[in-house]
């Protein structure tokens, strides 16, 4: 069984996207700050936990493969700048080849705990790093 330490930047992320390629919604959940926010692809901002909940359970069901490229990390004492370039790889429920990319741009909350939870998760929202 593998291990994370959540209380590293790339702990925490490595941790989510394991929790993503297992299915584990629970798992995936526990990664976000009571206060955090989802951005959709189209920019749209999904506020609460039972709405980001439905954005990560259709991931979930996926259990998507997601390799992240050099990621480019600032912390400031609890807040932190995740940016990264991922490439994600599933099979739908209907049998079809999913292959997507983007850009990650992430704000971060450290807990009391000294865990890293998302405050703020864009995975579409870094394509400056293209320049």
């Amino acid at each position: 069984m593998e291990t994370y330490d959540r209380k590293t930047p790339a702990g925490a992320v490595a941790y989510f996207r394991h929790r993503l390629q297992q299915g584990d919604i629970t798992g995936a959940m526990s990664c976000f700050d009571a206060q955090g926010t989802y951005i959709e692809r189209d920019g749209t901002p999904i506020k609460g936990l039972p709405q980001i909940e439905r954005a990560i359970g259709n991931l979930c069901v996926l259990r998507p493969t997601i390799k992240g490229g050099v990621s480019h990390v600032t912390i400031w004492e609890d807040l932190s700048v995740w940016l990264d370039k991922w490439e994600m790889t599933a099979i739908s429920p209907d049998g079809h080849s999913i292959n997507m990319s983007g850009h990650t741009s992430c704000l971060l909350k450290r807990n009391e705990a000294g865990i890293w939870l998302w405050l703020v998760d864009n995975p579409f929202g870094a394509a400056v790093l293209d320049i």
